[in-house]
Order: C-alpha cells, then sequence, then structure tokens
C-alpha cells in the first residue's frame, strides 16, 4: 500500500512535469498558424470574432475571397466555439495576439480534458495508477502535444466526446439498475444540446452523431418511438434557431460559401471514407493511413492498443463489466468506427478520439491485471519512459520552434519597417501568407489581407486583377528552401507579383516549417527560407 502512494506520487509528478515543459513552448511551437493547419489559427479566431459582432462567422481580411462574405450554412453557426474563444478574442485582442489568446484557451482545454479522462475512469473503479497511466500516454502523444499547442478546436472537440460519453455511460447505468428513467422532456433536451455543442466543432456533427444513434439503441428507445421524436424534435429546434439568427444576421444564404470554385469544404467532405464504403482500395488505403499517423503522431497508444489485444486473448473468460463500462468500451468501438468512415485522416483531429479510445483501453485491461508490486513497478517503469519520451520531444522541438519564431519575427519587423518607410499611406494594405498574417493582423501599422481569395474567389477574373479590386498595395510572400511548390496560394502569387510588382525587400532564415520536422535537428532540411516583399504597381 506505501509503495502504491509512492507509484501515485511518481506518476502524477511525471504528468505535472511534461506539462510544465510543454507549457513552455505554448507560444512558439508549433511556428502560429503553422503548415500543419495552414493558418486555421488567425482564421478561426478570426471568424468566431466576427461572429460575435456580426451574427454570422466570417473573415474579415479576406477580402476579395468567399469567406469575406460568409463560411455558409454548415460552417457559419459556430456559437458555442464563438462564446469559448471569440469572446475572449474580442475582449483582449487590443492587447494580446489572436493565437496567443487561443493557445491560452485551448491549453487551459487541455488540463480540463486530462481532469476527465482520470475521472471517468475512477468513476468505472480503474485503480489510481492506471488511471493515471493512461492521462500519461495522453499527454506523452506528439497528437496531444500539437493539439493543445492549437487556436484550434480539436482539444475542444475531444473534451466534449468524452463529457457526453461519460454523462451517458453514468445515465445507463442508473437506467439499468432501475434508479432513473428518461422522459420526453429529457430527450428533447438531449437532442437541443446534442446540435448545440456541434456548434463548438464541424467534427462533433458526426462523431456526437453516431454516439447518439449508439445511445438510442442502449436505451431501447427503438420500443418508444415518441422518444426519438422527442429527440428529434430538440435538434430540430436548436436547428430552427441557429438558422434563424443566421438569416437575421443578413448573411447570403450559401452551405459552404459563395465561392465560385470548388472549395476546400466540399473537397474534404466529398472524400471522406464512407462516400465509397464498398470500394476495396479505398478503404484498405484510409486504413493503412491512420495506422501510419498514429505511429508517427502517438506509438505509444499502438503498443497500448498491442498490449491489450495480447492481454484479451491470454485471459479468455470474460469478466463481467458494469454497466458504465460496457457503455463506454461500446461507445469506443462506434466512435472508433465513425472517426474511420466519416472523418478525414488527418493528423490533427487525432486527438478528438484519442481520450476516449484510451479510457476505453484502460477500462478493458486493468481488471485483468492482479494489483500488486510488480505491476505496480512496470507502470512506473512505463511511466518514466514516457515521461523521457515526452521531454525528449519538447528538447528536440524547441530548437526548431525558436530558430523559425526568431527568423521570421525579425524578418516581418524589416517588413514592417520597408512599409513604413516606402508607403504614403498610414496603413497600407498587404496581402500576406500565413505565416506573417498572425503578427501583422495584431500590428496597428498596416492591414493585413489573408490569401484565400487564391482558393475561395468570388468572381472569374485574372488573380492580378482581383488583387488590384481589393486595394493591397503589397505582397508578402514566402519561399521555401528546398525551392518546392509547397501551396497552391504560393504557387498562384508568386508569377503575380513577379509581373505586377517590384521587390522591395528580401529576408532569408529559417522562416517557416513548411517540410520541416521540429522532432528531427534542425528540421528536415537546412536551406534557409526567403521572404519577398513586393510593392504592387499603383499602390499609395
Amino acid at each position: 500500500m506505501k509503495f502504491e502512494r509512492i507509484a501515485f506520487g511518481l506518476l502524477a509528478t511525471s504528468i505535472a512535469v511534461l506539462l510544465v515543459v510543454q507549457f513552455g513552448l505554448l507560444y512558439t511551437f508549433p511556428q502560429p498558424d503553422s503548415a500543419r493547419w495552414w493558418g486555421d489559427e488567425t482564421g478561426q479566431m478570426l471568424e468566431l470574432r466576427a461572429e460575435l459582432q456580426t451574427g454570422y462567422a466570417h473573415i474579415p481580411p479576406a477580402h476579395g475571397s468567399s469567406l469575406a462574405i460568409t463560411n455558409g450554412l454548415v460552417r457559419g453557426n459556430s456559437w458555442l466555439a464563438a462564446i469559448i474563444y471569440g469572446l475572449p478574442a474580442l475582449l483582449l485582442s487590443a492587447r494580446l495576439d489572436l493565437v496567443t489568446i487561443g493557445r491560452t484557451i485551448t491549453f487551459l482545454l487541455s488540463l480540463v480534458l486530462c481532469f476527465m479522462m482520470y475521472r471517468m475512469m475512477r468513476l468505472l473503479r480503474v485503480p489510481p495508477l492506471f488511471a493515471l497511466l493512461g492521462v500519461l500516454v495522453l499527454v506523452s502523444t506528439r497528437a496531444f502535444f500539437f493539439a493543445s499547442h492549437a487556436a484550434r478546436l480539436d482539444i475542444a472537440a475531444g473534451l466534449s466526446l468524452l463529457l457526453f460519453v461519460d454523462y451517458l455511460a453514468s445515465r445507463y447505468r442508473r437506467l439499468r439498475q432501475l434508479e432513473w428513467q428518461p422522459t420526453m422532456i429529457w430527450y428533447f433536451a438531449y437532442g437541443a444540446i446534442a446540435l448545440l455543442f456541434a456548434t463548438l466543432s464541424i467534427h462533433l456533427l458526426t462523431l456526437l452523431g453516431t454516439l447518439s444513434v449508439y445511445m438510442l439503441w442502449r436505451y431501447q428507445v427503438w420500443r418508444k418511438p415518441i422518444a426519438l421524436i422527442a429527440a428529434f424534435g430538440g435538434a430540430m429546434g436548436v436547428l430552427a434557431m441557429l438558422y434563424g439568427i443566421y438569416a437575421l444576421s443578413g448573411a447570403p444564404i450559401s452551405m459552404f460559401s459563395p465561392s465560385v470554385l470548388p472549395n476546400q469544404f466540399q473537397s474534404v467532405s466529398s472524400m471522406l471514407p464512407i462516400l465509397r464504403p464498398l470500394s476495396r482500395s479505398v478503404q484498405i488505403a484510409n486504413l493503412i493511413e491512420r495506422i501510419n499517423g498514429l505511429w508517427m503522431e502517438a506509438p505509444q497508444v499502438v503498443i497500448l492498443v498491442l498490449i491489450t489485444l495480447v492481454l484479451l486473448l491470454l485471459r479468455r473468460r470474460q469478466d463481467k463489466r458494469s454497466e458504465a463500462e460496457s457503455f463506454i468500451v461500446g461507445a469506443s468501438v462506434v466512435i472508433l468506427i465513425a472517426w474511420l468512415f466519416f472523418e478525414s485522416p488527418a493528423l490533427y483531429y487525432y486527438v478528438q478520439v484519442l481520450p476516449l479510445f484510451l479510457v476505453g483501453l484502460i477500462a478493458s485491461i486493468h481488471h485483468r491485471l492482479v494489483a500488486s508490486n510488480a505491476v505496480a513497478v512496470a507502470i512506473v517503469f512505463c511511466a518514466f519512459l514516457l515521461l523521457a519520451y515526452g521531454c525528449h520531444d519538447v528538447t528536440l522541438a524547441s530548437t526548431l520552434a525558436s530558430r523559425i519564431e526568431r527568423d521570421n519575427r525579425s524578418a516581418i519587423h524589416d517588413a514592417i519597417q520597408a512599409l513604413a518607410t516606402d508607403s504614403k499611406n498610414a496603413r497600407p494594405m498587404v496581402l500576406a501568407q500565413n505565416p506573417a498574417i498572425a503578427y501583422l493582423e495584431h500590428d496597428t501599422s498596416v492591414r493585413v489581407m489573408t490569401a484565400h481569395l487564391v482558393s475561395f474567389p468570388i468572381w472569374n477574373a485574372p488573380l492580378a486583377a482581383q488583387i488590384e479590386q481589393t486595394g493591397a498595395g503589397y505582397l508578402l510572400l514566402y519561399a521555401t528552401g528546398d525551392g518546392s511548390r509547397y501551396s497552391d496560394d504560393y504557387a498562384a502569387l508568386r508569377p503575380v507579383g513577379d509581373r505586377i510588382g517590384t521587390v522591395l525587400m528580401i529576408r532569408t532564415g529559417f522562416l517557416f516549417d513548411v517540410h520541416r520536422n521540429y522532432f528531427e535537428a534542425n528540421g528536415r532540411s537546412i536551406k534557409p527560407d526567403t521572404m519577398i516583399l513586393y510593392k504592387l504597381h499603383g499602390a499609395r
């Protein structure tokens, strides 16, 4: 018993130490508006702040783009996210840049996520050491490291999913023990709240939707169709309210945005694996991509899965699960299916489901190991390995992140000085690529314009004519050190700058993280990147 208390202290300390060292890189790793997300941080914070100001989500600096008009009905109703992220941005953006605000909120949510994981496992009567080990496994993954350092909604989505599963499992336990019976009002409220939470992240539409179908089956709603109608009615009530607010805001009615070209929202939707369920090649490729991604982002989770399978095979006798544990393990399987078929395999979505999977895995194996000092020693040994792995990642990442932050900030400072010297306009408009928009958006001496008009144009015309129409006077572009074509934005804008602009400034250095791996020494390439500032013809 005494050794278990010591082991508990060591695991809790390991989690705290790893969170603290990760927090040290919160505002520099990864680079703001990292290539991992292609500008989603500043862009997302801008649209959530704008939603509170105008009643619908859009990106005001995306001049010449459909996103400056509206994100559409599907993505333009993000009210819960707007309250959590947009409200602080509205109140604090005069003093802090948007990425700093968003990352601070996300890291706080990450701490809540860790607590919720531990609480869920303890309520399932998982021993404290196993519960802490599950939390440490998550915190030591690169998926968590990246996601907890992003002004994005992935951590919030993972936390929401965990909260719903926890609540529904506790209700299911009471239902099975005849201590509670859901009423029609409860089903109506559940439908309303579930859809309301979907306004926190578009991915919760499929994740919570699939979970809700699972809940209705486990609660045997098929025996009373009126309950299904009540749940559907609650969801439709909230949907009507959201679309009513959208309509009253005066935003144009559009599903995704009024772009004249197919945009990335539509392309992502069209590539979901569920649309080709019978294609063997598509499904095999989908599965391989996710396994490879999981091995890159969270190899410790893969190892835990293999250990779980071995334990299940060695002990064929099925231990009786509690009602709550049965519901959570089943929910984990259902969400795994939803993630495989209804979600993109992009790496940054992994953390939305990993917390629930880890709770399900730990809940499945803890009672298959007899509590003993030997097991406690093994857990402590694993904890030290995870701590070393996580701290090693932080050390590696800090080297490249610090250099990118230093070089890019210095180059942007030089660009702003060049603009101040050259421009006769008190606040010149600069069309900038992602590595600069977080800094320029917060700088009051310039007006930043994002490059969204390349992918989300509102009219068919040469790109140069579209840029001139916006009134932009300068282009701030980035070229990779290895000379590769890394984005449609750069490939389209560089020829425009050469044709209708004059080079005002060139700076080199480690300016952004395209094609660089934070976890390799000096990144993948040691060649410096290039920042090019163009003055467009006719600029004032």
